[in-house]
């Protein structure tokens, strides 16, 4: 699989979802250094110069505002400095009180990249999907845009619209005007929808082996999932996959209760800073859950919050991790007031380390061999037609199908729901390449033979990494020695290439 170089924040655009937001008072000026002193000199002589000799005049209050988010991008892409202008906005957005798309965005190699569309929101609806790169914002170049800049363009009132450009992982470019909304998410999801559009929890009915989907970790995630889960023990549920893919995250307390869910004792999460206190939330032992085997599916897009609950189910052999190697978000970004609350410095203050000790964030100077994120127990590959792939069938899973179930049954005609079809707005894929970045690091860029693409018959698609969790689910020899503490990481191999390729 393409490896993802991802140097942008978590950024929610639709509803709040930041691991910790924390309101600081300034804090006490200490001693000032002699060589600091120095350095300020220098810059107030630039200054002068600039405004005394500069070919025009120059607002003085914006050369500081850039000094000042040169200064703050240079320790990494999450501080920021937030001005007077900017804290309304700011404000609403911390407060999930805005209108939105529902998605969520980073930097990756210096272009916007979308982490991972909020499901059922506007831009999920739309074919927004995770890995598309946002080329334009109105018609609007986005190349070295601020992301900051972006949550500007992108957010605004509900109803609405924006127009933007991507171009998704196979290649493709498409553009999409898509409605801004209130986002209310449900973030508790199964594998499918029933004849009367219930979510059906079941991966293997006979078996009773569960599938529970986390699309984010909201206020209500945490009751949901308890729900659904006390529902699936009392109708004998023997093993449980919890899908974490494609999650970019949320609240921290909300990650700490789904691990509470699991665990009964020790350390779930810790945060560790230079300047801070460190935080250590610990298992209560309360309500937890009783014992069934089971598995955590992740990859480069569970992010953040997602983070914490695999690594902290992995350190303490509570789950089996599936899949690739996670985002690698796990800073903790403080909201600290300036001027009398007129704006605000959002500053990096600590890390989240697992109960391991191992940290969860990815610096911009760390590589693969690194220790980061969360690295599977067994690993599975994908490629950007599987992520595709999996992105449709869950889109196509939120729906009942004009009087024709999920098993190919005909829908008895009372219980069919009585909905409006959805409009379609957006314009059909662009097939010409633009001078935009690859889609992929490692992606196959030699086109198939013409002739064997169109002689190939497309196959039904196929989720390797579930299908993958459910053979280690049945499988005894796996847990057994999973419970014994014994090393079980695996690398699947790489899904082949297309038939078309394989006729060529």
């Amino acid at each position: 699989m393409a490896r993802w170089n991802l140097i942008g924040g978590l950024l929610i655009l639709a509803t709040v979802g930041v691991l910790i937001w924390a309101m600081e008072a300034p804090a006490q000026q200490s001693s000032v250094d002699p060589k600091l002193m120095e350095q300020y000199d220098r810059f107030i002589e630039i200054v002068g110069l600039v405004q005394k000799q500069y070919v025009r005049d120059v607002d003085t209050k914006k050369m500081f505002e850039n000094a000042i988010n040169g200064m703050l991008g240079g320790l990494d892409p999450f501080s920021n400095y937030i001005t007077e202008e900017e804290m309304p906005e700011f404000t609403k957005a911390t407060r999930g009180t805005f209108g939105g798309i529902g998605i969520q965005i980073g930097m990756r190699k210096g272009y916007l990249t979308v982490i991972s569309p909020l499901e059922e929101t506007p831009a999920y609806k739309a074919g927004v999907m995770a890995g598309d790169i946002i080329l334009e914002i109105e018609g609007k170049s986005t190349e070295n845009i601020r992301l900051d800049d972006a949550i500007k363009s992108l957010t605004g009132e509900p109803k609405t619209k924006v127009r933007i450009k991507v171009r998704h992982l196979t290649g493709d470019l498409e553009e999409f005007t898509i409605t801004r909304a209130k986002i209310e998410v449900q973030t508790v999801k199964g594998l499918k929808r029933d004849a009367n559009d219930q979510w059906v929890y079941w991966a293997d009915p006979e078996r009773k082996i569960a599938y529970v989907r986390l699309t984010g970790f909201t206020e209500t995630s945490a009751p949901d999932l308890r729900k659904v889960l006390d529902q699936l023990e009392k109708d004998g549920m023997q093993a449980l996959i919890l899908d974490l893919r494609f999650n970019p995250g949320g609240i921290l307390k909300t990650a700490i209760d789904v691990c509470d869910m699991f665990v009964a004792e020790g350390v779930i999460v810790e945060t560790k800073g230079r300047a801070t206190q460190p935080f250590v939330a610990t298992a209560t032992g309360k309500n937890t859950l009783p014992y069934c085997p089971m598995v955590v599916m992740v990859n480069g897009f569970s992010a953040s919050a997602s983070e914490i609950v695999s690594g902290c189910l992995q350190d303490h052999y509570r789950a089996i991790i599936v899949g690739e190697r996670s985002f690698g978000k796990g800073s903790v970004q403080n909201v600290i007031p300036l001027e009398g609350q007129k704006a605000a410095l959002k500053l990096t203050t600590s890390k989240y380390y697992l109960p391991s000790g191992r940290c969860i964030h990815r610096d911009e100077d760390m590589v693969e061999k690194d220790a980061w994120g969360v690295m599977p127990d067994v690993i599975v590959p994908c490629t950007p037609e599987d992520y595709v792939g999996i992105i449709k069938a869950r889109q196509e899973s939120e729906v009942v199908h004009k009087g024709v179930n999920h098993d190919g049954a005909e829908t008895p005609k009372s219980d069919a729901p009585k909905s409006e079809p959805a409009k379609d707005d957006k314009p059909k894929a662009e097939k010409t390449k633009a001078s935009v970045p690859p889609a992929s690091d490692d992606l196959d860029s030699t086109p198939a033979d013409s002739t064997a693409a169109k002689t190939a018959v497309a196959k039904p698609f196929e989720d390797r990494q579930l299908l993958r969790s459910l053979d280690i689910l049945k499988a005894g020899e796996v847990w057994e020695k999973f419970q014994k503490k014994e090393p079980i990481t695996k690398v699947e191999p790489k899904a082949k290439d297309s038939s078309a390729k394989k006729a060529a």
